[in-house]
């Protein structure tokens, strides 16, 4: 019996930890996932700079959410334009950013966080450079990324997460 309890733990933890993949193309960063198990409303891609804390309900920053096509599969990646994202965590209101983009791509949310618009951001790095609390970053390599299936109760799930 002893000898049951690591594998079935071990079982469980490699359900979990499937991992994702990350590239980068010219169209921005490239998000790949193994095929899904289990029926889910929707999955929420997200990312942090530290790995994933099951304690911590709202972990990381939401990059996408992908809902399934017409046959109710869905897709095993996700294309992040090349873009800056804004931590609403840590994102102050102060609207530095704002007034600082050349291209008015950065607009503040009803809470005054700023917000950027993948489609005007021209990812110059100027509203990551005058940000005080460093809430503004692109997708990288050197960040940890989980997919999450949400349920019709809406309730998220880790299915799977980067390893670095």
């Amino acid at each position: 019996m002893k000898t049951l309890i690591p594998v079935v733990i071990l079982a469980l933890v490699s359900t979990v930890t499937a991992s994702l993949t990350f590239s980068q193309d010219a169209g921005g960063s490239v998000i790949q996932w193994d095929p899904l198990e289990g029926s889910y409303e929707s999955l929420v891609l997200r990312c942090s700079e530290t790995a994933y804390d099951a304690e911590d309900p709202d972990w990381g920053t939401v990059l996408a959410t992908v809902y399934p096509d017409s046959t109710g599969e869905f897709p095993t990646s996700v294309q992040i334009p090349a873009a800056f994202i804004v931590d609403p965590d840590k994102c102050i209101a102060c609207a530095i950013c704002i007034s600082q983009c050349p291209t008015d791509a950065i607009t503040a949310d009803a809470e005054g966080k700023a917000v950027i618009d993948p489609a005007l951001c021209i990812a110059c790095g100027i509203c990551a450079n005058v940000c005080p609390v460093d809430a503004i970053f692109v997708p990288s390599s050197g960040l940890y990324y989980g997919l999450f299936g949400v349920s019709a109760e809406i309730i998220e799930e880790l299915i799977q997460e980067s390893v670095l």
